[in-house]
């Protein structure tokens, strides 16, 4: 609590050159010098919140430095804090370089921003996304440390060591630059939002786009649009290109959890109708990404096509296929799946259960040479008849029923009626024929929920259906 007050209490006193600007100049026009003072200001909130960080890290590193080496294992602590640190370094000087980069792009035709605004911002939201990858240095330190195993899958030939260590890592690097790409491609819009529809705006006219600059029409059959703003155009088709090539390299890495986490009801890992129909529309996806990212990389390079895609008929038409043809790759494997192998699922499957279980056997270690077979009798000597009369009342005691494949039969045939049914199957022992029996109990219940809609009245609920109808008891 001690902390937090002196925490608020430093950030409230980096606030107050900003409490007094907007104080000052709140009925002042808004200008280039004003804009850049306010961010002067907020430079000096922002300097605070990294002082407190900066010491909340430095307090979290020395208590955690003395835990450990009470523990004898100071050299652990500092191995995992310097590739922590070393993943937050990278993550946060690549993602700030391009994020503040597009930023900067985007915003030149903003007089009023500082220059250096949208690096600090690009660094901001780097720095978050940094602190966020951290907590995977153990996925770094484990692809670093792989060895072959020698198991290679009969699907994509490669070792077991590439599914346990090298795929994590991966997926990892491929959701991470996701990340940066889509926080910047919000960022870029955010930016064309507040800067560029002031300086144009779009209107229909007839088959072509007119431009209405300052209030005034232009009448000009095919006005080209002002060069500000056919550069943020390009700058986000090439935003999405890019967004478009790392969503390919996504679905590429998918491929592989087939092997791990295959479609089939029967199989464990890749079935028939992985191997025939959802590999090749895994392809067809990943063939999607990789033209949808180079048609919007020329469309940014290629300012004829760019105004030609980006109207509003022709991104409808091709959003539109692209969407049918992914809908359909979806839409295809899974119906091949529940209406051919399904039927067929003992001879297609075959291979792949028999590939199934000897992956099974090898990886508990249940195959030759450490494996060997041999018959155990049950007892020294064969069992006699005269054994079996000798044990009769023990043999008789035996439960044969389970309760557990009981409860479900017993709702087939004793149920009567659809609102009956049966809550749990109870083991009790009764004397039967002068001998103790071990019997199998459950009551006949009523559920009125059960009831059709129609029956489901007052007199019915409240009278009528109020108890079941008999116990049944079967010996076990």
């Amino acid at each position: 609590m001690m902390f937090a007050i002196a925490y608020l209490i430093l950030i409230l006193v980096s606030a107050i050159p900003l409490a007094r600007t907007l104080v000052t100049y709140r009925d002042a026009p808004r200008s280039v010098a004003l804009t850049h003072r306010i961010y002067r200001d907020l430079a000096y909130v922002a300097a605070s919140v990294l002082v407190i960080v900066a010491f909340e890290m430095a307090i979290k590193i020395s208590l955690q430095n003395y835990w450990f080496s009470e523990l004898g294992q100071q050299y652990r602590y500092w191995f995992s804090l310097s590739v922590r640190v070393a993943i937050f370094s990278a993550v946060f000087a690549i993602g700030g370089l391009f994020i503040g980069l597009n930023l900067r792009l985007a915003s030149r035709s903003a007089v009023v921003l500082p220059p250096s605004a949208p690096w600090f911002a690009g660094f901001i939201i780097s720095a978050l996304v940094a602190l966020g990858s951290i907590d995977l240095w153990m996925r770094l330190t484990a692809f670093l440390g792989a060895a072959p195993s020698g198991v290679i899958d009969p699907v994509f030939a490669r070792d077991l060591s590439f599914y346990l260590l090298a795929l994590p890592l991966y997926e990892w690097v491929v959701g991470l630059v996701t990340t940066i790409i889509v926080l910047t491609i919000l960022a870029w819009l955010g930016v064309g939002l507040v800067v560029y529809p002031r300086l144009v705006q779009w209107r229909r006219r007839g088959p072509r786009l007119a431009l209405v600059e300052d209030g005034e029409a232009d009448d000009r059959p095919a006005p080209v649009p002002a060069k500000a703003w056919d550069a943020w155009i390009a700058q986000g088709m090439m935003l999405g290109a890019l967004l478009c090539l790392a969503w390919g390299f996504g679905r590429y890495f998918s491929l592989y959890h087939l092997v791990i986490n295959g479609r089939s009801a029967v199989v464990a890992g890749a079935s028939w109708g992985d191997i025939h129909f959802v590999l090749p529309v895994y392809g067809v996806t990943i063939a999607l990404w990789l033209a949808a990212a180079v048609t919007l990389g020329a469309a940014a390079l290629r300012p004829r096509l760019r105004r030609w895609l980006i109207e509003p008929p022709h991104v409808m038409a091709a959003a539109g296929v692209f969407a049918a043809i992914y809908v359909i790759a979806v839409i295809v494997p899974a119906a091949v799946e529940r209406l051919y192998v399904g039927p067929n699922q003992i001879t297609l499957e075959q291979p792949y259960l028999v590939r199934s279980i000897a992956g099974t056997r090898r990886a508990y270690g249940l195959e030759a040479p450490n494996l060997e077979e041999q018959n155990f009798a049950i007892s020294a000597s064969p069992i006699t008849r005269e054994d079996l009369e000798n044990n009769a009342a023990t043999l008789r005691d035996a439960r044969i029923w389970d309760w557990r494949a009981l409860e479900p039969q017993l709702q087939q045939t004793q149920g009567l009626r659809p609102y009956y049914t049966f809550s749990e199957v109870d083991i009790d022992r009764y004397r039967i024929d002068g001998d103790e029996r071990q019997v199998l109990i459950t009551a006949r219940e009523l559920d009125v929920a059960r009831l059709p809609p129609p029956a489901q009245v007052w007199v019915n609920l409240a009278l009528k259906y109020t108890h079941g109808y008999g116990v049944v008891a079967v010996p076990a």
